[in-house]
């Protein structure tokens, strides 16, 4: 009996080991969200670059962040959409996931603004998540809505003009706040947006630290490429009437603005 119950017992510990070892191959939720006209798009296009990360675009944006979970991320699902769960091309979805090798895949989840707003709760349902989070100067982010709100072959609200930026770029900056005081063991990066898109190779160190990925020469290539572009491409400003910045000036959250920009320099002596 003995010799019966040892040898049950070393046969079942190479296979917990195994799954063990397979859990960890798994891919790890991730989630990109942020102000509207943060970036958040082009940060996606970038890490999609990698050959571990899969980032969706918004692929689940009608559901509520309590429906979003891990099982919402298997290719099968992601190219099966349901009625009313996004307004995504499917198309996109087809030719990103065609370029992604699965056993390769260290990271998969999705981007979208509003998950900002829901950090808590996708949390909940991905408990291994990490967040990253991108942060773009308000000055910018309201000349961005207007420019939008006035532009008739925009697919945006006339109403989402400067004072809508006010208020959304103020509650991502309190939301993140409030999740990273209230969660201390979650893990979330901030990615400064003029930082980034100006020099993507300088915030390297960080993403490899937080990623727990290696980003090759290749895909550094095809960064500076698209930040060369980005540059190259952007348009010029449309500065603010006097009663636009005193509006500015006077309805931002200045202590969020202050602690995101200290989290953001903190951050980078911590995982750098």
């Amino acid at each position: 009996m003995r010799t019966g119950e040892g040898s049950s017992v070393r046969r079942g510990r190479p296979a917990r080991r195994g799954a063990e070892r397979e859990a960890e191959k798994a891919p790890r939720p991730l989630f990109v969200g942020g102000c509207q006209r943060s970036g958040t798009t082009a940060f996606a296009d970038y890490l999609n670059d990698h050959d571990a990360i899969l980032l969706t675009r918004e692929r689940y944006k009608r559901l509520p962040a309590r429906r979003i979970t891990p099982g919402m991320f298997t290719f099968e699902r992601i190219l099966a959409p349901h009625e009313g769960e996004t307004n995504a091309p499917r198309a996109h979805h087809e030719q990103l996931l065609a370029r992604k090798e699965p056993s390769r895949l260290r990271w998969i989840g999705d981007k979208r603004p509003a998950h900002v707003r829901s950090l808590p709760t996708l949390l909940t349902n991905n408990p291994s998540a990490r967040f990253i989070v991108l942060h773009r100067p308000l000055e910018d982010v309201a000349e961005s809505f207007e420019a939008k709100a006035r532009d008739p072959a925009a697919d945006w609200p006339a109403s989402n003009g400067l004072e809508a930026a006010v208020v959304r770029w103020n509650a991502a900056l309190r939301s993140t706040r409030a999740f990273v005081q209230s969660r201390p063991d979650a893990h979330l990066v901030v990615i400064g947006y003029d930082e980034f898109f100006g020099d993507p190779q300088a915030s390297v160190p960080l993403l490899t630290a937080f990623l727990e990925l290696e980003f090759d020469e290749d895909v550094l290539r095809r960064w500076g490429e698209a930040s060369a572009r980005f540059v190259a491409q952007r348009r010029e400003k449309v500065p603010p009437t006097a009663s636009q910045a005193r509006l500015l000036r006077e309805a931002r959250d200045e202590p969020s603005e202050r602690w995101i920009r200290g989290y953001i320099r903190d951050q980078r002596r911590a995982l750098a």
